[in-house]
């Protein structure tokens, strides 16, 4: 029987896979092997980071998708960096090319999010959706500092003086 677990098992196997192709496309002998399918240099570079992206939301259900989509954007970054060293030309343009790609599909995922939200709660306004949102951070209230007094009432500032008060020295 399928399960979401198998699901998620052939995801990351297929990923290990992907991002090993990419690496190997980018910094093997391969330059211009992408005009073999119609695509050109960028519109690659966009198609292989954003299946990158598509496949890591898939392989890593858990995670943040913020998180993960800066992974294959540092991913291709060090990529390009990379490129430097092996004899290839890297440029910031086929960086900017993997954004679009991790971009677009970062972005339909947080589409998908809001259609979500959109069902469960149509009829609320958003503001109370959002704040029913279990995963924003909820900061929690601090009292302010209160400062530490010396004996003659006067605020003590040095830190030295403020642990001596509070940590008294012990006689020996």
């Amino acid at each position: 029987m399928l399960t979401p677990n198998h699901v998620v098992i052939t995801a990351r196997a297929v990923l290990l896979l992907g991002a090993l192709t990419v690496a190997i496309l980018t910094l093997g002998p391969f330059q211009g092997a992408e005009q073999i399918f119609g695509l050109t240099d960028k519109s690659a570079h966009a198609i292989a980071f954003g299946g990158l992206t598509a496949l890591s939301f898939a392989a890593f259900p858990r995670m943040r998708r913020t998180d993960l989509a800066r992974t294959v954007l540092i991913l291709g970054g060090a990529i390009e960096v990379a490129q430097l060293f092996s004899g290839r030309s890297a440029s910031l343009a086929d960086w900017a090319a993997d954004a679009v790609g991790v971009a677009t599909v970062y972005g339909s995922s947080l589409i998908e999010s809001a259609r979500k939200m959109a069902r469960d709660h149509g009829a609320l306004p958003l503001s109370t959706i959002l704040a029913t949102d279990r995963r924003r951070s909820r900061k929690a209230v601090t009292p302010p500092l209160t400062p530490v007094h010396g004996r003659d009432g006067e605020p003590v500032a040095r830190f030295a003086d403020r642990a001596a008060r509070r940590f008294p020295r012990r006689a020996l």
